[in-house]
Parts: structure tokens; sequence; C-alpha cells
């Protein structure tokens, strides 16, 4: 019988031959991914180890030190201490200078491969599935796994999504997830995400991650990618082991099926105060914004980072705005810095900060904080009230392209008018 690639992925995981939507399995986890802030006091009390140290990794980046935090979840030395105990080694554990978001850091340092059943500490774990492999999600749910590495599920449904067609200059990630959000909010739940078709060939890696970063806010369960040259070439120089993708039947059965020309995709924006009231960028042009950021496992990315930077490219910022960059990662801060991508963001009046979560989620060290009555555009994953500093303040999310050409008028603008 023909499969999707949840099936299939899903069997490997559970060990069968072959899995049906609607069985429950009890999937044995390739690879755990850890944040800094989330700890388990009932696994150090009972002096449990994680089932295998080797395959779980921390990733630094929503907390600052004890010392200057604040922040009510837990606290960088912490994190440390509870990596120790459960055995993970040094090396797995992306402290400062090597830090980065949890949804980033394992996919350039070659941990998550097609084929894999991956689980995540994080809500967004479902960013991995541009990878090929199942990613999920598993907040309180991680902590039992790390101690016996295996995790019980129904097997979900799946729809499919057909791309075409290329995407426009001034369209990133965020704009296919919010244009899947419009159409898909209450007829993807609980589901995956099957990606393939011809236009996926021209998605960069980082737009694909930025696509599936929005999975659970679609209420999808997470997103699947096709493989295909793109992402081999980006895995090849990187995988820490053997990998085998996976692709579904010609004829695998899908509860739904949607085709979308990539060609025809527009600058969207979300908010302000609910990341699911979608909008043309054109409807809240000329809204006035005080406050701009680029970050956040959302974006942050390189090709967030190119385009913003594209924009900003011998212009300087409205002296009405402050705009604050962050990196997603510590190879990508290096990596813009090597190619004048941060010359160029600095030039034009941003301020770029250590990589990490940023000015998304208040609390840690971003200098920048939304005072009563502010304004933002963000390109960062959450807009709710509050989520930025004062919750009387609005935000609005877009892609980093709109929030560069944003941040130099004063107001929200369409990034096309200036490539």
């Amino acid at each position: 019988m023909s499969k999707t690639m949840a099936e299939k992925l899903l069997a490997k995981a559970s060990g069968r031959d072959a899995v049906s939507v609607g069985d429950v399995v009890t999937a044995k986890i390739d690879l755990i991914s850890m944040l800094d802030s989330f700890l388990d006091e009932w696994l150090l009390e009972n002096h449990l180890k994680a089932w295998d140290p080797s395959r779980v990794v921390f990733s630094f980046d929503h907390l600052p030190p004890r010392s200057t935090s604040g922040f009510p979840w837990g606290d960088v030395e912490r994190t440390r201490e509870f990596a120790q105990k459960l055995g993970v080694p040094r090396e797995n554990v992306y402290d400062l200078g090597r830090h980065g978001l949890s949804h980033q850091v394992p996919a350039e340092e070659g941990w998550v491969l097609p084929g894999m059943f991956y689980l995540a500490a994080d809500t967004q774990g479902a960013t991995m599935g541009a990878l090929n492999c199942f990613a999920m999600a598993g907040i309180f749910s991680t902590f039992p796994a790390l101690a016996t590495g295996e995790m019980w599920m129904v097997v979900p449904e799946a729809v499919r999504i057909i791309l075409t067609g290329e995407m426009p200059k001034g369209i990133l990630g965020k704009d296919i997830y919010f244009r899947l959000l419009q159409d898909l909010h209450g007829r993807a739940d609980s589901r995956v995400l099957e990606f393939g078709g011809p236009g996926l060939q021209s998605l960069p890696i980082d737009v694909r991650m930025g696509v599936a970063n929005g999975s659970n806010h679609i209420g999808a369960m997470t997103s699947v990618f096709e493989p295909d040259q793109r992402l081999l070439d980006y895995l090849n120089p990187r995988a820490r082991g053997p990998f085998e993708p996976v692709t579904a039947d010609p004829d695998a059965k899908y509860v739904a099926s949607y085709a979308y020309d990539l060609s025809t995709f527009e600058p969207l924006v979300s908010g302000p105060g609910d990341i699911s009231k979608i909008q043309p960028l054109s409807e809240v042009r000329g809204t006035t914004v005080q406050a701009a950021y680029i970050g956040s496992c959302s974006s942050g990315r390189m090709e967030d980072l190119k385009l913003a930077a594209e924009v900003l490219d011998g212009r300087r910022i409205s002296s009405d705005v402050r705009l604050v960059v962050t990196p997603i990662s510590s190879s990508v801060a290096r990596d813009a810095a090597e190619n004048g991508v941060l010359r160029t963001l600095l030039r034009a009046g941003a301020t770029v900060t250590t990589p990490g979560c940023g000015a998304c989620v208040t609390g840690n060290l971003s200098p920048l904080r939304l005072a009563d009555g502010e304004t933002c555009i963000t390109a960062s994953v959450e807009n709710y009230p509050g989520r930025m500093g004062s919750s009387k303040a609005k935000i609005y999310a877009a892609n980093a392209a709109v929030v560069a050409a944003s941040a130099l008028t004063g107001e929200i603008t369409d990034p096309r008018d200036y490539f």
C-alpha cells in the first residue's frame, strides 16, 4: 500500500515494515534538542540520566547569565548543571561562542538528518522538518523521552502542499507560512504538512526552515519537506553520519491537497496582537512604527539578513526608529561578519546583538523593549501583547525585508520599492 512521508518515517522510527494512519506506535528517538530554560528536577532527584547522552544537544538561546536575568524560568548556570547531570557530553552543549537557537544549531552542526525521528523541547521544533525528518515539539513530553529514548503516538493524517513557480524578490519563508495559515487554519489540525513539487528547488534551506517554523501556528503537528539536490548540498558537508532520505509514494493518500504557484506570493503582515490576523502589506502600509526587529527562530538566518541588508545598503534608518538585529546563531553571525552583511546593517544604524532569541521573548538582554503605546514591526515568531515589553504596545509581524524597509521610513513599507 502506498505511503506518505510521515507514514514511512514513523514506520522506520517504530521498527515496523509499514504503518498506517490511526496506528499507535512507539517511536525510537534519534535526537533530542534542548534549550536553556527547560529543566526537570524530578529527573535529577531520581538520579536519572539521558537514555543516550550522545543523542542529546543543548543550545543556549533564551537566557542571560543568572546575575543579570531576573528571568522567571531558570538560568544558564543551572542549564549547564542539568546537562552535566544527564550525562550529556560537553561538546554537545552549545554554550556562549557556539550558541544559537535550538531550531538552528542542530541543523547547521549536522545533527539532524533525513529519515530521523527528532524531538525538540521548544514549541517550534517542527522547523527541522525542512530537513526531511519527522520533527516534533515535545514540550513537557520531552522529559520522559529524555529518560527512555522513545515516545508513543498515533500515526497522523497528512496534507499535501505542492509548490510550483519561483519565489519573487522580497518574499521569504514567513510569507509562505502566513499564506498557509490563512488558507489551512482549522484544516490542518494535528496533521502533517508534506511539501513537494517543482517549486521546492527554488527555495533555499533557510526559507524552508522559515516555512516549517510556522507549523504549530497553522495547527499542524509538523511539516516534512521532500529531499532534493539543494538539501543534499546543504547536508553533505556537515552530516555527522549516514542518512537515508524519504519520499512519499506517487499515489500516497492525503486527506487534502493544495497547490501554490510561488510567483504569485506577496509580502503579508500579521497582527497586531494576533499571529493569525493576516493581511496584505498594502492594507497596513503607512502605519507608523517606533521599533523594528529581525531575529528569533522565525528569521535571523542568512537569507533574512542578506535581504534586509540589500534593502538597507547605502541608506540610514529613520531617526524615529530603533532597529535591532539578532543573528540566529554564532555561525550565522560569523558568516555575516565575513560577507559584509553585518557591516551594511551597522552602517545603516542597526543595533546587532549576540545570537539567541533576542527581543522576541521579553526578559532577556535585548536592548529592544517596547514602551506603552509604541508600535513595532518584527520578523520574529510571536506578536501577542507583552511579548516584547509593554502589553500596551502593538506588534506587527512580517518578513525581514519588510522590517528593514519600515525601519528606513518609520512606517510599514513595501521592501520591493528598494530593490
